[in-house]
């Protein structure tokens, strides 16, 4: 009889469990919240808007797509997404959620509990699918595969290109930058303030290595280069011999806004 009750009891919850899911919480109301968690993050630079969004059973959701820019500029769009929020976060008055994607022709996924942090995962997913480097007039196809840490209003990224082709180099003009073809670092962004710990380029001229701040579009960065011998002409080191520290070591600063285009003056 005792076990009886029990079951009763556990049907009563679960049955109200769903049925306030359903019922209790309007689609409308839980895409806002969604978005309103990631839009107000502390020292959040990032608004995100979801469309197509639509509840499941048990907690899970489905959307279209999620829109993420940084002020008035397009970040990326993800699209296909598929989660399950944690309903116990709920009761706390907070958004515990997972969710899967895809980023242009590549998959991502993460955790997220909000506005205190996440992760999120990115494999070979197409650059051109992210509509930021096309507005600060980067021009380049490849498959980047990226992990994102999220710690309050602090994303960590290290990431990896391993078939990079720049065809416009945007902000920075720089000598035979059309030659690297490999690429990866790790950078951090906080609301206005972008710091490159290292970001490094491998390519058939040479090795470059880039790192310092960008703060509130104001570049503070060097650029480590050191050239193939073999493989640069010598027009090309006669554009870079100011910057020359000892044989094969040259360090250029790169300061200046970052939306200009940024050049040397050779």
């Amino acid at each position: 009889m005792k076990l009886r009750n029990i079951l009763y009891s556990l049907g009563a919850i679960s049955l109200f469990v769903i049925l306030s899911w359903f019922f209790a919480v309007p689609d409308d109301l839980l895409k806002k919240r969604i978005e309103d968690s990631i839009s107000t993050a502390e020292n959040s630079a990032v608004n995100a808007s979801i469309d197509g969004f639509r509840k499941g059973i048990l907690f899970s959701f489905n959307a279209d797509s999620l829109n993420l820019k940084r002020g008035d500029i397009p970040i990326c769009n993800i699209t296909d997404i598929s989660g399950r929020i944690n309903p116990f976060y709920l009761i706390k008055r907070q958004l515990s959620f997972s969710i899967t994607g895809k980023l242009g022709e590549g998959d991502i996924e993460g955790s997220f509990r909000l506005p205190e942090g996440g992760n999120l995962k990115i494999t070979n997913s197409d650059l051109k699918a992210i509509d930021y480097l096309s507005q600060i007039g980067l021009e380049s196809s490849g498959y980047i595969s990226s992990d994102i840490l999220l710690n309050g209003g602090t994303a960590n990224i290290t990431f990896e290109i391993p078939d990079m082709n720049i065809q416009n180099s945007g902000t920075l003009t720089l000598p035979f930058i059309n030659s690297f073809h490999r690429m990866q670092g790790a950078l951090s962004i906080n609301e206005d303030t972008t710091k490159i710990s290292s970001i490094s380029l491998e390519g058939t001229k040479g090795y470059a290595r880039l790192k310092g701040v960008i703060d509130k579009g104001v570049m503070n960065l060097s650029l480590e280069l050191m050239p193939s011998s073999k493989e640069v002409t010598p027009v090309e080191l006669k554009l870079i011999e100011k910057f020359m520290v000892s044989p094969g070591y040259y360090l250029i600063p790169l300061k200046g806004t970052f939306q200009q285009k940024y050049n040397m003056n050779y």
